[in-house]
C-alpha cells in the first residue's frame, strides 16, 4: 500500500469577540478569510503584482501552486489542489455571541505540515469575519490523530508557542481499518462530482472513487513528491461492480459569492446517505484517508465531507 500521501488534523479554535451571525455553511468565510491573510502575511509581492519568488513563497506554494518542470501536461487531472482542507464541523452554529468559540477542522497534506507555522501566523491574524472590524482571535490549536480521536494542544493564545508535534496519517496506515457494516457513505456537506464531462446527481459507487482516487493521485503527485502507485483501470473496473442499492441523498443548491472571481456562483451537490453492496476491500483504504481529504469540488472549503458506516452528524443542509 502506497504511504506517499500522508496529512495531519487540526482542530483550531477561534473567540468571537462580538456577537457573530455567519453564514449556515461557514467554510467559505473562513477559506476567503484566511486565504487572503495567508497572502498578506506570506507573500512579498504587493497587491497586482506577480510574486518575486514563486518557487519559494508559502503562498505560491499552497495557493498557487506551479507544474514542476518535469511533470505531465494537465490532461489527465482537473487542476492542481491545493493541499489543506477547510472545514467547519458539520452541526455548526449559525449564532455565536461575544465570547463563544468557533471551531473548525484544519487539514494539511503534504508538504503544506512543513507551513504549520505560517498558518498559525495567519489564524492570529484572520479578519473578514465581522463588519469592518476584528471579529474574532485565535484561542488554541489542538493535533488531532483522525483514527484514534486523540487531541493535544500545539498552540494557546496564552503560551503563543507552537509546539512540536508529529501526528500523521498515511495511506498505508489506512489499510489497517476494518470495513464497516452496513456498507455506507454518509456524505456531510454538500458534495459535486462530475462523470463524463457533466454534474452527477446519485452518488454511484464508481464514480465517488474515480473522483476520489482523481483528487488523491493529484496531492500526491504535486504535493507529497510522488505518483501514487496503484492499478487504475484495474480499480475503476472493480468500481463498477460495487452497486448503489440505496440512495438516501437529496439535491442541496448553495449561493456563494468568490471574492477571487468577483462573483456570486450557485453551486448543487447531493447530501445525505448511500448504502452499497459488493466486495469494498480494494477500495477501502482510499475511502478512510478520504474521510479528511473530503472529495469533489470546493474540498478546500469543506465541500465533498463524508464519513463511512455510521453518521457522526447529520447531513447539512447548505
Amino acid at each position: 500500500m502506497e504511504a506517499a500521501v500522508t496529512l495531519t488534523r487540526y482542530r483550531v479554535a477561534l473567540e468571537a469577540l462580538e456577537t457573530l451571525d455567519l453564514p449556515v455553511y461557514l467554510g467559505s468565510t473562513l477559506r476567503g478569510a484566511f486565504g487572503q491573510a495567508f497572502r498578506r502575511l506570506a507573500c512579498p509581492a504587493r497587491d497586482g503584482e506577480p510574486c518575486p519568488i514563486p518557487e519559494t513563497c508559502p503562498y505560491e506554494l499552497i495557493f498557487n501552486t506551479r507544474l514542476p518542470p518535469d511533470a505531465p501536461a494537465l490532461r489527465t487531472y482537473d487542476e492542481i489542489p491545493r493541499p489543506f482542507v477547510i472545514a467547519a464541523p458539520p452541526a455548526g452554529s449559525r449564532q455565536y455571541p461575544a465570547g463563544s468559540e468557533v471551531a473548525f477542522d484544519l487539514t494539511l497534506i503534504g508538504r503544506a505540515r512543513q507551513f504549520f507555522p505560517h498558518f498559525v501566523v495567519t489564524l492570529r491574524e484572520v479578519d473578514g469575519l465581522g463588519r469592518g472590524r476584528r471579529a474574532v482571535r485565535l484561542r488554541r490549536i489542538d493535533v488531532v490523530h483522525p483514527l484514534t480521536g486523540e487531541s493535544r494542544s500545539v498552540y494557546t493564545v496564552e503560551q503563543n508557542l507552537v509546539h512540536s508535534h508529529d501526528v500523521s496519517l498515511s495511506l498505508r496506515d489506512c489499510s489497517t481499518v476494518p470495513a464497516e457494516v452496513p456498507r455506507r457513505i454518509h456524505f456531510l456537506t454538500q458534495t459535486r462530482l462530475k462523470h463524463g464531462g457533466a454534474i452527477v446527481r446519485r452518488p454511484e459507487f464508481h464514480v465517488v472513487f474515480r473522483a476520489l482516487l482523481r483528487r488523491l493521485s493529484s496531492l500526491s503527485l504535486f504535493h507529497c513528491e510522488n505518483r501514487l502507485d496503484v492499478d487504475y483501470k484495474g480499480l475503476i473496473e472493480q468500481a463498477k461492480a460495487v452497486r448503489l442499492v440505496a440512495d438516501e441523498t437529496r439535491w442541496i443548491e448553495w449561493a456563494r459569492f468568490s471574492a477571487r472571481q468577483g462573483r456570486r456562483m450557485t453551486w448543487g451537490g447531493f447530501a445525505g446517505a448511500a448504502t452499497y453492496e459488493g466486495d469494498l476491500r480494494p477500495f477501502w483504504p482510499y475511502l478512510v484517508f478520504g474521510q479528511w481529504t473530503h472529495v469533489g469540488k470546493g474540498a478546500t472549503f469543506g465541500l465533498g465531507q463524508y464519513r463511512l458506516g455510521r453518521p457522526r452528524a447529520a447531513a447539512r443542509t447548505t
